[in-house]
């Protein structure tokens, strides 16, 4: 598995393409967030995602399922791991330290 970080100038153009890449599909999530050495959760397990985007003149990135939408506000790092021909987990760091993880059942190509 290899890290590849994004600069912040593609963060909307990744996320426009990633939603193209997983609106057809059945793609299940995991969302989980950790701030080291305060607490660390799984926010939502196996959801279907419906939606994720980037909103440059908030900066803030959303993503949407059935029941939940998860926000992080003001990220200020975004890298994407890449497992078997696609990308299998996403990893953000919000505008105060804390680590946001999108993990996909299936790893998107």
């Amino acid at each position: 598995m290899a890290e590849k970080c994004i600069v912040p100038e593609d963060w909307e153009k990744f996320f426009d393409q990633l939603y193209k890449k997983t609106k057809n599909m059945d793609e299940k999530v995991e969302i989980e967030i950790e701030a080291p050495s305060v607490f660390e959760m799984a926010e939502a397990s196996s959801l279907p995602l419906l939606g994720i985007s980037y909103d440059p003149k908030d900066r803030i990135l959303s993503v949407m399922s059935e029941s939940l939408e998860h926000l992080v506000h003001k990220p200020r790092e975004i890298c994407v791991e890449e497992d078997q021909g696609g990308i299998s987990e996403i990893r953000l760091v919000d505008g105060i330290g804390t680590e946001h993880f999108i993990r996909f059942s299936t790893p998107v190509r």
